[in-house]
């Protein structure tokens, strides 16, 4: 039996892809939350911060996409990419991480610092700490943290700041339709990949711990009824945050 360890913290989209990886491949894992704050005492052996990581029998790897490539090397029934698709689906997974990802960090770059950033940034330091407990005072200022953490500083040197937060938001939304195409999954495939595991959990991650009131991307019928088949392949809260922090249920956001 291989042992598999995803360590990394479940506000990270990165770290929610790689586990709904493994949740569709069907394979037992332990995930190990990482504290931001002291991230050495769980990934010191990697020598670096970053996350995800995903350890498997000793031998461990970085960068989720590479990740969903390495599962299919050790585990190949269900594939992340399969052979037959894999120029459409590394084509598609660029816009994944160049685009939809990265457009995850922009309300955190440049972001208003009032009451409503400041309530999604102490939202966010409890959903940590439900995993990780942090102290008091860091949870306090989480959201100014937030917004001056060297990854997100890092993150903005890759996008487009001239570009309206709005403006983005739908351009990545139609972009997100175009992919979805004549479906049923991302890129028109019949089968769902690594795509669509790498889109689901983000969009549905801010309802289910309260972040928004209603599930914004079932709004658009396409979107929603991709949503519906996605759900289907993984378990009822495939985001690696703590159960007992949810607000809102996958299937109370699609009805």
């Amino acid at each position: 039996m291989n042992s598999v360890k995803l360590y990394g913290y479940s506000t990270s989209p990165y770290v929610r892809k790689t586990g709904s990886f493994l949740y569709y491949k069907g394979i037992d894992f332990t995930h190990v939350p990482v504290n931001p704050v002291e991230p050495e005492v769980t990934i010191g052996f990697t020598e670096q911060t970053q996350v995800p990581v995903l350890e498997i029998d000793g031998e461990w790897r970085l960068e989720s996409s590479a990740q969903a490539y390495w599962l299919d090397e050790l585990f190949p029934e269900k594939p992340l990419c399969p052979e037959a698709h894999k120029a459409k689906i590394e084509q598609i997974d660029k816009w994944v991480s160049d685009s939809f990802l990265l457009g995850i960090f922009r309300y955190s770059i440049d972001g208003e610092m009032n009451h409503r950033f400041r309530q999604v940034g102490w939202r966010l330091a409890a959903i940590l700490s439900a995993q990780t407990p942090l102290p008091e005072k860091t949870r306090h200022l989480w959201p100014e943290a937030l917004q001056k953490a060297p990854f997100i500083q890092n993150m903005a040197k890759h996008m487009d700041l001239t570009e309206n937060y709005q403006d983005m938001q739908l351009r990545i939304a139609s972009e997100l339709v175009s992919h979805i195409g004549e479906g049923p999954y991302l890129g028109s495939l019949d089968q769902p990949t690594m795509l669509d595991f790498a889109v689901f959990p983000q969009l549905v991650w801010g309802y289910m711990f309260g972040l928004e009131e209603h599930l914004s991307a079932a709004a658009h019928p396409v979107v929603k009824a991709w949503l519906q088949r996605v759900a289907t392949h993984l378990p009822d809260n495939p985001t690696l945050s703590a159960d007992f922090m949810l607000v809102n249920s996958i299937a109370d956001g699609l009805m």
